[in-house]
């Protein structure tokens, strides 16, 4: 069993990891390096990212012109605030290239950017790319996603409208309670995840009875990254994984939920580790975690 010094010691050889990669692509909040194969931090809070639409208000990019730099997006099918979205396109633009994407809710004319990737290989010289996340916490109304790459001009994007009921709020709360096994202490569980196949887009999730806005990290990495024994030779040379922030959202009585969403393209087929911790304002206080298994074959 996982033990707190165990989970301790992991964030901190995590937070390594996390550094370089952000230092590969300066300014990451959702780097990729190697088509995924390495430890990448994740979006911002839900509540303040974007969401997806429950009625498609725009039309996709019009077909690009094939002999400059393009990227397109496709088509945003009809969603509602808790869904699983998946965002994606095609461009002319090298495998491995930066893009970056950005979100401007309602008339607010602010443009946050939400997410940075690499473009993922494809066929014919055309290229392809996708983010994910799910809408859990997100508010609804409209939005307006833009994806980018680096040379000026080379964007696409939408605007849609997202239907719902907020779940989230809007103050985050960082973590100051008790530690676990104290008596009225807070919990977090992760619900079963089950085998993976390899390049699947899906929903983690889990319980808290921690309150509403409380911000939450998670985690995501190979078994052998905090029990060495379990490394093979066969073992990716960089691991696999994400790290990012999420936030707790209403549930039912007592109980609250909260949520991530994990892309797996490009991902060692291995065992995973699921953590999920409490975050204090000067990130040194983890006392409330949970934990799962799963694997990637």
């Amino acid at each position: 069993m996982k033990t707190p010094q165990a989970t301790r010691q992991a964030l901190i050889c995590l937070a390594v990891l996390v550094t370089v990669a952000t230092i590969m692509i300066a300014g990451c909040t959702d780097s990729t390096e190697g088509r995924q194969n390495t430890v990448s931090t994740g979006s911002e809070t839900p509540a303040s990212v974007m969401a997806v639409t429950a009625t498609t208000t725009a039309q996709p990019t019009p077909a690009p012109d094939p002999s400059a730099p393009y990227i397109t997006i496709d088509p945003i099918s009809e969603k509602k605030i808790g869904d699983l979205i998946i965002i994606s396109g095609t461009t002319n633009l090298p495998e491995n290239s930066a893009i970056s994407m950005y979100r401007t809710y309602g008339d607010s004319g602010e443009e946050k950017m939400i997410a940075n990737r690499q473009v993922l290989a494809g066929t014919g010289g055309t290229t392809r790319w996708r983010f994910v996340s799910d809408t859990n916490g997100f508010r609804p109304g409209s939005y307006k996603i833009r994806v980018a790459a680096a040379k000026k001009g080379v964007e696409g994007s939408v605007q849609f409208n997202l239907k719902g009921t907020y779940l989230g709020t809007d103050i985050p709360v960082f973590y100051s309670g008790s530690a676990t096994g104290s008596p009225g202490a807070s919990t977090i569980t992760v619900k079963p995840v089950g085998d993976k196949s390899q390049g699947e887009v899906f929903l983690i999730s889990g319980t808290t009875t921690l309150p509403k806005g409380t911000l939450l990290m998670y985690q995501v990495y190979p078994d052998y990254f905090e029990d060495k024994s379990q490394r093979s030779a066969t073992s990716a040379a960089q691991p696999s994984g994400i790290a990012g922030d999420t936030i707790v959202i209403g549930g039912s009585g007592s109980t609250n939920t909260w949520s991530c969403a994990l892309d797996t393209e490009g991902y060692e087929k291995t065992n995973y580790i699921v953590n999920v911790t409490t975050i204090s304002e000067d990130n040194l206080r983890t006392d409330v975690f949970g934990s799962a298994h799963f694997a990637i074959r």
